[in-house]
């Protein structure tokens, strides 16, 4: 029973420290950040979140450019195709 009793205080002092700790690693990053201006920090961040969606929307085109396959595409003959072809009258009616 005292074998208890001890593993409990023992476990209690060292839960007691552990949160001792705790607290003086928030004192000190609080006192880290006191005089920071948010606002401008705010600002900043959403710049950078713009820049990173624009340098990513970058990627992808120059990717897309990269991984293009070229084509036998010859617009003169397509232009020529749709030029000679009779247009279809449209009909109206009710």
């Amino acid at each position: 029973m005292n074998i208890v009793i001890y593993v409990s205080l023992f476990v209690c002092l060292f839960s007691l420290f552990l949160s001792s700790i705790a607290i003086a690693r928030v004192a000190k990053f609080v006192r880290s950040v006191h005089g920071l201006d948010w606002e401008a920090i705010a600002t900043l961040l959403g710049d950078v979140a713009t820049v990173k969606r624009s340098i990513t929307r970058l990627n992808g085109r120059l990717n897309g450019m990269d991984n293009a396959q070229p084509t036998d595409f010859d617009w003169k003959q397509q232009a020529a195709k749709v030029l000679a072809e009779p247009k279809q009258p449209q009909q109206r009616g009710g």
